[in-house]
């Protein structure tokens, strides 16, 4: 194990803060036997094999090849940096000094530190509307090099950062910042955050008041009034245009000036949101919103074809609950810490770190990758912050306190002498865990142990139940004394409601589950056939799901933890049905299943499953979208069914104010789609009111004849809902066709 430089972060920062933390993170080492341990030394090999060319070329030849080029090279910095600390890897350390060197060589003498031309700078001007974006990437990767390891060129060219956006957005002669950045100026605004790290790292209070300008900003006319929203109404999806991961980095912002202003305002907004996104918008796995925006409340679908579950979106939720966890040491935060790691996280990033999704739904397959996106430059960020998610302290070492339960070590002071802590667990694959301590002499303090709500039994003879936690007095530690922790990890059902009415999904202690179809038939997930009675987190699990797919018997599908299930092409599930219900097969059983658009991978409309939908859109001037089955064979069928996807803000049901949606035919192989029926009994929608159409509401259609057809498909005009523009799409949760 590499030695630690620093049991704590953020020594380097020694201003006096206005509103102290209650807790202080603490360094520790994962076991790398362990899953998330193996995971997190994946993060520092992919961060050793990132090419930084690429990430530097923006800056010494502009304009960049993209808009928003310039922020990968301030994430890998965060996260290297990060990395760095916990580990003291030397060839992780020189390719971080080279990094910050050739960045900040790029930097022009007024401090601007972008990709964009002269001519197209801190405003809205085609493709150069992140400028304020991307220094907000370099200000967070060159103060997490500095905060590491106290270099002061580093913190220099930071400074000049920071004067450059005072002298552009600061006073009465400031330009606005508000129309410099996408998302009703959510992307440009979002720059708060490390501007009050800036402050705590100088004490220079002219970067404090320009923190509190840009916040009076949001409520400019076109601005996202994010703060006043979230006092008014709490309501993340009200904020803006509800764009998730640039809200999400501005409501950080707001936690982070909590720190350094007395204002009760800002902490009181960032917990509101923080609550509502927990109360409804959060899925399972830890992780929030879809199409990249907040919607209704209690909206969750969870399929590839919505682009559910982005990588940036679950960082940047799991910094922000962190923030707010040191910030107040309430064991809330820490449940969802350890939510979002252990489960959507780590599911994002392939199990050796060399590649991450995008997006990762709960239903359907994950598409991972190792280019340059935004969400495979965030990944590592997140999964950087496991190493102080295990430890913390009471900021005068009068308290150690546990809040993820994974075998890891640190060296710690507490008591006022320094103590080599070490937990060991096996968890959640069995039972317990052992606290052990090792130091000279002797050290007086208390231990504070979560209690995890999945958690069966006492978990510490002799504690005291605190709100979350279970408190072991203060008492004299020395070298070999241990506390054995009783935490049983078992099975559990969760029932759905609202969205997830009907279906219940499986976890075993933190890890929700997931079914993975086997074979390569389309996958109908029913219910489970029988409990286990054990239960491993690297293998299969020893039960399967009862899948009714064809007449001659049943297929069955491994379970396993969503963390793994995603790492073949197989489709998997969170959330299954609650009870088997009795399937009708169709008679395009098997049939190769077609959309307008896009993969139907993603979504399926045959699998029996009303949950299960896909999403069709079209740009063309018809705005058709349409669903479809072929079959290899011609059938023959008098009856279709229908079932109507999901209603989104957005959009998502067929416009029938000129008609009806369609039943076509194909009546050769080669022919060109025919029209057989209309779906007469479709609500009255137009594009922008679905009228009322029920999630998975279900339309049978009964032809005058018999037909015989090599496929059948529902096709009709898409809709927007509340945004209008190009952008139509429908859904599709069933399309069936029977002899009858």
């Amino acid at each position: 194990m590499a030695t630690m430089q620093h049991a704590r972060r953020h020594d380097r920062w020694s201003l006096d803060l206005a509103r102290p933390d209650a807790l202080e993170p603490v360094i520790a080492r994962i076991d790398p036997s362990t899953d998330l341990g193996a995971r997190y030394d994946g993060t520092l090999q992919r961060l050793l094999d990132v090419d930084l060319e690429p990430l530097l070329d923006g800056f010494r030849v502009k304009p960049g090849a993209q808009p928003w080029i310039g922020e990968h090279i301030g994430k890998w910095l965060d996260a290297a940096a990060l990395v760095v600390e916990a580990t003291g890897d030397a060839r992780l350390q020189a390719k971080l000094d080279l990094a910050v060197r050739e960045l900040v060589a790029t930097q022009e003498p007024d401090g601007y530190l972008g990709t964009y031309v002269p001519a197209q700078r801190f405003g809205w001007y085609p493709d150069a509307e992140w400028d304020a974006w991307v220094h907000k990437y370099c200000l967070i990767g060159l103060l997490s090099y500095h905060r590491v390891t106290g270099d002061p060129d580093a913190l220099a060219a930071a400074r000049r950062v920071g004067d450059l956006l005072v002298a552009t957005f600061g006073g009465p002669d400031g330009r606005d910042i508000i129309p410099t950045g996408w998302h009703q100026g959510m992307a440009s605004t979002s720059v708060i955050g490390p501007l009050v790290w800036l402050y705590r790292a100088t004490g220079d209070g002219r970067y404090a008041g320009l923190v509190r300008e840009i916040v009076d900003a949001w409520d400019r006319p076109g601005g996202p009034r994010v703060l006043s929203t979230l006092l008014d109404t709490g309501r993340v999806s009200e904020v803006g245009n509800g764009k998730a991961y640039e809200m999400l980095s501005n409501i950080l912002g707001l936690a982070e000036l909590a720190l350094v202003d007395s204002d009760p305002r800002y902490l009181e907004a960032a917990t509101r949101a923080w609550q509502d996104v927990v109360d409804h918008h959060l899925y399972l796995t830890g992780t929030a919103s879809f199409g990249e925006h907040f919607h209704q409340p209690g909206e969750l679908p969870d399929s590839a074809s919505v682009h559910m579950g982005e990588t940036c979106v679950t960082v940047t939720w799991l910094q922000l609950t962190r923030r707010l966890f040191l910030a107040t040491g309430d064991a809330r935060y820490a449940d969802e810490v350890e939510r979002t790691l252990l489960n959507h996280l780590s599911g994002a990033q392939t199990p050796d770190g060399s590649a991450w999704c995008y997006y990762s739904p709960l239903a359907g397959r994950r598409d991972y990758g190792s280019g340059i996106s935004c969400c495979i430059s965030s990944g590592p960020r997140g999964m950087a912050l496991a190493s102080d998610s295990v430890f913390a302290r009471t900021p005068d070492g009068s308290e150690l306190v546990v809040s993820l339960y994974q075998s890891a070590d640190a060296e710690i002071e507490l008591g006022g002498r320094p103590v080599h802590v070490a937990l060991r667990t096996t968890l959640p694959d069995a039972h317990g865990a052992t606290l052990a301590f090792d130091l000279d002499g002797e050290a007086e303090f208390a231990v504070r142990l979560r209690r995890p709500s999945w958690a069966t039994g006492d978990i510490a003879a002799g504690g005291a139940d605190d709100d979350g936690w279970i408190v072991v007095a203060p008492r004299r530690y020395s070298r070999g004394d241990e506390l054995r922790i009783d935490i049983g990890a078992g099975i559990r059902v969760v029932s759905g409601d609202g969205w997830n009415a009907g279906r219940v999904a499986l976890a075993w202690g933190p890890l929700v589950l997931s079914y993975v179809a086997e074979g390569e038939e389309p996958a109908v997930f029913d219910v489970l056939e029988q409990p286990p009675a054990a239960v491993s987190r690297h293998e299969a699990l020893p039960w399967s799901v009862a899948n009714a797919l064809a007449p001659r018997g049943r297929r069955r599908a491994a379970v396993l933890p969503f963390a793994r299930s995603g790492v073949s092409s197989a489709t998997s599930r969170v959330w299954i049905a609650a009870a088997a219900p009795e399937i009708e097969l169709s008679v395009f059983h098997g049939a190769e299943e077609l959309r307008g658009s896009g993969d139907l991978a993603k979504g399926s409309i045959a699998d029996y499953d009303p949950w299960s939908f896909a999403s069709s859109e079209d740009d063309s001037p018809r705005r058709d979208a349409w669903f479809g089955l072929r079959s290899a064979r011609p059938v023959t069928f008098r009856r279709v069914s229908f079932a109507h996807g999901r209603s989104m803000v957005h959009g998502g049901w067929f416009d029938a104010s000129e008609g009806a949606p369609r039943i076509e035919a194909l009546l050769t192989p080669d022919a060109e789609w025919t029209e057989i029926a209309r779906i007469a009994a479709y609500p009255a929608t137009d594009a922008a009111h679905d009228a009322g159409i029920a999630a998975g509401e279900r339309f049978d259609v009964l032809l005058d004849e018999p037909v015989t057809a090599w496929g059948v498909r529902v096709a009709g005009t898409a809709s927007f809902g509340d945004y209008p523009g190009p952008r139509r799409f429908a859904t599709c949760a069933l399309l069936c066709a029977y002899a009858d």
